[in-house]
């Protein structure tokens, strides 16, 4: 803009010319507005949709729907001082809590006959998202909520199934797969479509048929978690609903097997090289991590060395000894797990 405003008028714009300083402000303006038009271009296709944009797209699809955040749920187990003799009913919205912070309640009134000293009852977390998940048995032991002769609650299964809201790039990945809906869940990616339905917390599914009629569904979660008994029940549920199921099916629902792997690896830094041994072993470390997220957050994906080595040369080392893992191959129902970690620095080399 400036060259054609100097070539039109024959006027050299130095870097203080107020006309110079206007066409560089219009400019900037222009771009804005270019990338702005490119964005509100881009928001009509699935592929690089956000937010709200892509939810409006996915109302074109059959049933396609961001996935809402989800409740943690566990199992709770009230205890009596005392056996009475008569039945003790403890009201649904009985709060116990493992932390002051967060907090669980239960779902249904719980019933323990005359005579018994404890029951158990379902319960989920008041706040939604991913906050509730990981309380181990045991671990959810205060009481908000106390009753007449009560002793003690305490959770009997890891909480699970809590999730944030679904991720554009999770959300886009069912709207692909929806097309496989139009029937019912008979077809491969019908029975994974609706499977990740069950919960934004999913973050892989395998479908497969070992014989005719059987349908074994394998389940896991984000960050290669392996999926808790009450996330396994919410798939099962779905995926046995008579819209959903063909009658001639039988379908299970699993977590996957794992196949045990350990990283113990050497690795050497060039002799005066221009990165620093520390900046080297944070890389190192970094690398080691990603290579262990990215083995573990899908079904059937071998066991790959080549591709830690690959991780470890990005870091900065000069070369790697990678003794363990060796390769191996991992069925669709299976996901790599590992076991230890051996990061070794075997020190500088000279070139």
């Amino acid at each position: 803009m400036i060259r054609s405003y100097e070539k039109f008028t024959g006027r050299t714009l130095y870097p203080a010319d107020p006309a110079r300083l206007f066409i560089l402000w219009v400019a900037d303006i222009i771009v804005q507005e270019r990338v702005n038009i490119d964005f509100s271009a881009k928001q009509n296709v699935p592929r690089y949709a956000e937010g709200e944009y892509l939810d409006s797209l996915a109302e074109l699809f059959k049933d396609t729907y961001r996935l809402e955040p989800e409740k943690a749920k566990t199992t709770l187990r009230y205890t009596l001082s005392i056996k009475l003799d008569t039945a003790t009913v403890i009201p649904a919205g009985t709060r116990a809590t493992p932390d002051g912070d967060v907090v669980f309640a239960t779902l249904q009134d719980l019933t323990i006959p005359a005579g018994q000293l404890s029951g158990d009852v379902a319960a989920e977390c008041t706040q939604a998202g991913e906050i509730g998940n990981g309380f181990v048995p045991g671990q959810i032991k205060q009481a908000v909520d106390v009753f007449p002769y009560f002793q003690s609650v305490s959770n009997t299964t890891e909480s699970a199934g809590g999730a944030d809201e679904e991720s554009d790039a999770a959300f886009y990945e069912r709207l692909r797969e929806s097309v496989e809906t139009y029937s019912t869940a008979g077809p491969m990616g019908g029975y994974e479509y609706f499977a990740k339905s069950a919960s934004a917390l999913i973050a892989d599914v395998k479908a497969t048929s070992p014989e005719p009629g059987e349908v074994d569904v394998r389940v896991l979660l984000a960050g290669g978690e392996l999926p808790e008994e009450e996330i396994l029940k919410e798939v099962s549920e779905i995926l046995n609903a008579d819209t959903v199921r063909p009658l001639t099916d039988h379908v299970t629902v699993k977590a996957p097997e794992t196949v045990a792997y350990n990283i113990d690896v050497t690795y050497y830094t060039q002799e005066g090289g221009a990165i620093s041994d520390d900046v080297i072993s944070e890389n190192v470390n970094a690398a080691v991590g990603a290579f262990k997220k990215w083995q573990a957050e899908k079904m059937g994906r071998d066991v790959n060395p080549s591709y830690l080595i690959q991780l470890l040369m990005q870091a900065g080392v000069k070369r790697v000894e990678v003794r363990a893992p060796a390769f191996a191959t991992v069925k669709d129902n299976q996901v790599a797990k590992i076991g230890t970690t051996t990061v070794t620095n075997g020190g500088a080399e000279s070139e």
